[in-house]
């Protein structure tokens, strides 16, 4: 989205919009953090319209499953979903948006492609009762 220089009050209601729009649940599998464990891990995440968000994992190799609960923002004018940590040792998590049902995680700044979007995307579940 490019945005006009003298448009500054139109960025914050664009930043609304696109976090009212971006609402929902998505699913799909993203790399481990912690090497060794699990080689990737099932993802729900379920970004709420109060800025809040959910992220569920589950460990297939090991059988486990763990949740964080934090806050969300879209970034760099509405591309980009930044999960907060739950504390500093954890990574920070951001992700591309692709369109309103794909979030690619990113591996180091949202404003560079990933050579490789697999076992980093999640999309969005078109039963989230999303009304177009």
């Amino acid at each position: 989205m490019l945005i006009a220089p003298n448009a500054s009050a139109d960025v914050a209601s664009d930043a609304g919009a696109t976090s009212k729009a971006l609402a929902g649940r998505y699913f799909g599998t993203l790399p481990s953090d912690t090497p060794g464990t699990c080689s990737s891990l099932d993802a729900l995440l379920t970004l709420n319209v109060d800025g809040s968000y959910v992220l569920q994992f589950y460990c297939q190799d090991e059988l486990v499953s763990w949740t964080v609960r934090r806050t969300w923002t879209v970034t760099w004018n509405g591309t980009c979903v930044d999960l907060d940590p739950q504390d500093h040792a954890q990574p920070r998590r951001e992700f591309a948006i692709h369109d309103d049902g794909l979030l690619v995680l990113t591996t180091g700044s949202c404003m560079e492609p990933v050579e490789d979007p697999r076992g980093r995307t999640l999309r969005r579940d078109a039963e989230d009762g999303r009304k177009d």
